[in-house]
């Protein structure tokens, strides 16, 4: 009888919105929990007070790309090769470095979210192990096609309706929508411009449950067919169909800039575009 009661609860959960659904193991707005160093390029922001933050992609043995709208966090320290946030302190494989000097991208603008990138250089270089490892961006980036299915990670908010990170890295699949139908009315009624330094992805099968990104996934990689495209930058709320995903794009111009801080600190680049 247990039993029964227990798949009987495990069907009402799937079948509930996932917004609204309290039962169960918890997930990433629609994902599933990440096999521990699966993702071994990933970081987690901690501020000065060691609460996490945001997520980010560890590029080099020194440098940490992440959102620029995480600089409002007043981030400190990065960790690599965490698994779940309980033991981040304690895991051996587990990696912390503190944040040297930061560098957001010049364009950056905090009204319109356009070139959201931020580069964080590390106090000391970060050693490559089983748990850790470098994802280091390709000179040039495709533009992902409309329909194209990409993987998202962090330990976001996994409950829109409980302010709380997830203990555990999550991830989940979205599928790249198109510039135009994210600017239309219905899916973007806030103002914000979808660029083509952006890329919108969501949940676009109305069968399907909700995926997204959600606060505290800020900064980390947009994956599609193995390749780094972009990061998590904004949306509107989370896990809504209509309201899908925005993450800034990792195009040429954005490219040149990591590359080049990457390699001369003191490359500087003007800012042509508003």
């Amino acid at each position: 009888m247990a039993r029964s009661l227990l798949a009987l609860a495990k069907t009402l959960c799937f079948i509930l919105h996932v917004q609204s659904c309290t039962c169960g193991e918890a997930e990433i707005i629609g994902g599933k929990k990440v096999k521990a160093h699966s993702l071994p390029h990933m970081a987690l922001l901690y501020n000065s007070e060691e609460e996490p933050r945001c997520g980010g992609t560890l590029l080099s043995s020194t440098w940490v790309l992440t959102a620029a709208h995480c600089f409002k966090y007043k981030i400190d320290t990065v960790r690599l090769g965490v698994v779940t946030i309980k033991n981040s302190k304690t895991d051996g494989f587990v990696q912390a470095r503190k944040v040297a000097r930061q560098y957001q991208h010049p364009c950056y603008n905090a009204d319109t979210n356009i070139h959201d990138l931020w580069l964080l250089k590390l106090s000391q270089a970060v050693e490559e192990t089983t748990a850790i490892k470098y994802l280091p961006l390709a000179n040039t980036i495709s533009d992902p096609k409309e329909g194209t299915i990409c993987m998202v990670a962090g330990w976001g908010l996994v409950k829109v309706d409980i302010k709380e990170m997830s203990d555990d890295l999550m991830s989940a699949d979205v599928t790249v929508i198109k510039r135009e139908t994210c600017n239309l009315t219905k899916y973007n009624n806030t103002g914000y411009t979808i660029t083509s330094d952006m890329v919108c992805a969501g949940t676009v099968e109305e069968n399907q449950v909700v995926r997204d990104t959600c606060q505290g996934d800020s900064g980390g990689p947009l994956m599609c067919n193995g390749e780094q495209v972009g990061i998590t930058s904004f949306g509107i709320g989370c896990a809504n169909r209509t309201k899908p995903g925005v993450y800034a794009f990792l195009s040429k111009q954005h490219i040149d800039w990591i590359n080049g801080k990457i390699k001369n600190e003191s490359y500087s680049e003007e800012c042509a575009t508003q």
